[in-house]
């Protein structure tokens, strides 16, 4: 008698790992149109050349935002705490914007970003880093 489960588990396990395999990306050039209309694996993709070319170091929210687009989200300082609290964009307090990227496989579960670091004292940009 065939058992009829084994193939069923074979499937139900093979196929996330053969999809967890498969989301490798081909790095790309940075392209700020394809960075706003493309989706966050675009994104990911585009991110060694924009952090390797240096391409946000020193520009305002106004140029970040006209480069990327509207940041996913927003942050600003919460007081002396080294965090950041949710934050209105147009709020002139924000110090942080964050892009939606996929860098590596679990970016598909759980949210990973760009984040673009404002320096408060000038409103330029201060240093970015990917949270994946």
């Amino acid at each position: 008698m065939l058992n009829t489960k084994t193939p069923k588990l074979v499937l139900v396990t093979m196929i996330p790992a053969a999809l967890l395999c498969g989301c490798g990306r081909t790095d790309s050039k940075f392209d700020s149109k394809e960075w706003k209309t493309g989706g966050a694996s675009y994104r990911g993709a585009m991110l060694p050349d924009l952090t390797e070319r240096g391409l946000l170091i020193g520009r305002t929210r106004t140029e970040v935002a006209e480069l990327l687009g509207k940041p996913d989200m927003c942050g600003a300082a919460n007081g002396d705490e080294p965090t950041v609290v949710p934050a209105n964009c147009s709020d002139e307090k924000v110090n942080w914007y964050g892009y939606n990227v996929v860098t590596i496989p679990r970016c598909y579960f759980w949210k990973c970003y760009l984040n673009v670091n404002f320096d408060p004292g000038t409103n330029r940009v201060e240093g970015i880093a990917v949270s994946d």
